[in-house]
């Protein structure tokens, strides 16, 4: 529930301002918070958008001012970010139009369904984020605020609607939510689900190698370990001078000026030929004798410390990272679903202007567009 900095959000990867649209309000965990509550049995008579308008969502109006005032605000928010503007009746341009539309369709519905369900706005706290939105964007400096409003085509009056909508949001997040609960039999299952794979670590152990890998590079041959064989007699004659031998020899750019330590653990995040003959050896200080071939070379693996036994968290030690997950997930569902079947009951009741439409994964089958 905690807007960015510079109040922006993340548009359609198709946009070229991915970055630059503000003034919208969603909750990260609820996709899109917008709603309308109660409708009868027969389908509502679709409002007609008067002249200076852009939409009419519900009782609404979203007006052609708002409409140019948040466009200029996205473009000049994409310009700061380095962006280029969109050309006029450019696909992209066409594009930054309908998820501008879309943002204040949902805030046009985020604030009927807040008075509707009679949450009333908490001014003090509204004022309370605008204070720390200066001190996080402009160190508390009149200057750099009034430079930053303008640099970002934005009024304060918007900052505060946004906070408004943002607190209007979370209150309908709380309402929808409210009931969710997780049982310690949901969690238990949810843990022996889990355990294998999330609250078990496997077996590690602290390994050093030097990976020889001659033409052709990237691929394991029978040249690699020939080399490899060679290099190992020199490793024997001179234990001692391990790093330097790294250094001088290995191939592998992540370890090599490191003595080629890594720890590794026995799972499938390392090379199963690599890991296999690490965790063969039996003492610390031993060396793979032959080299060991794996798929990008011929190493020779040095043990530096035993093997550190695989370790399985307790349910009682997550028990409570796993409700509060389960939660969250059931939250969510539970929003997104109510939000599928308000999301229908406003389209009923929402028309657009001639050359206006919402991004075409969010338009309605039943849209309509009044001129």
């Amino acid at each position: 529930m905690r807007l960015a900095p510079d109040l922006t959000i993340t548009l359609g990867a198709t946009s070229p301002m991915r970055k630059a649209l503000s003034l919208v309000v969603l909750l990260a965990t609820l996709a899109l918070v917008v709603t309308a509550c109660g409708g009868g049995d027969s389908a509502p008579e679709k409002p007609t958008v008067p002249s200076g308008a852009v939409a009419v969502v519900g009782d609404q109006e979203i007006t052609q001012e708002q409409f140019d005032q948040l466009y200029d605000s996205a473009v000049k928010q994409g310009e700061a970010n380095g962006q280029t503007a969109p050309k006029k009746d450019s696909a992209e341009a066409k594009t930054l139009k309908q998820q501008v539309l879309q943002s204040l369709v949902q805030n046009a519905e985020i604030q009927q369904e807040a008075e509707a369900k009679g949450i009333k706005v908490d001014d003090k706290k509204i004022q309370e984020d605008l204070k720390a939105f200066k001190a996080q964007c402009c160190q508390n400096k009149q200057k750099a605020y009034d430079k930053y409003l303008k640099d970002q085509g934005l009024t304060e009056a918007q900052l505060l609607e946004q906070f408004t909508l943002r607190q209007q949001a979370q209150a309908l997040y709380d309402d929808i939510t409210k009931n969710v609960k997780v049982t310690d039999e949901e969690a238990q299952k949810q843990y022996d689900k889990d355990k294998a794979t999330k609250f078990t670590t496997a077996e590690s152990r602290k390994v050093a190698h030097i990976l020889l890998d001659v033409a052709p590079k990237g691929k394991a041959t029978a040249a690699d370990c020939a080399k490899a064989e060679e290099v190992l007699k020199e490793v024997e004659a001179n234990p001692g001078d391990w790093k330097a031998l790294v250094k001088k020899y290995s191939a592998d750019p992540g370890s090599k000026d490191t003595g080629g330590e890594y720890t590794i653990t026995n799972d499938e995040n390392w090379d199963a030929d690599f890991r296999k003959a690490a965790f063969a050896l039996k003492n610390t200080g031993d060396i793979t004798d032959p080299p060991v071939k794996s798929q990008f070379g011929c190493h020779i693996i040095k043990a530096l410390g035993p093997v550190t036994p695989a370790t399985v968290q307790a349910f009682k030690d997550v028990k409570q990272q796993i409700i509060d997950e389960l939660s969250q997930t059931k939250k969510n569902e539970a929003a997104t679903k109510w939000f599928d079947g308000v999301q229908k009951e406003y389209a009923a009741k929402s028309a657009y202007a001639k050359g206006y439409s919402l991004p075409p994964q969010q338009t309605a089958t039943d849209a309509t567009t009044a001129g």
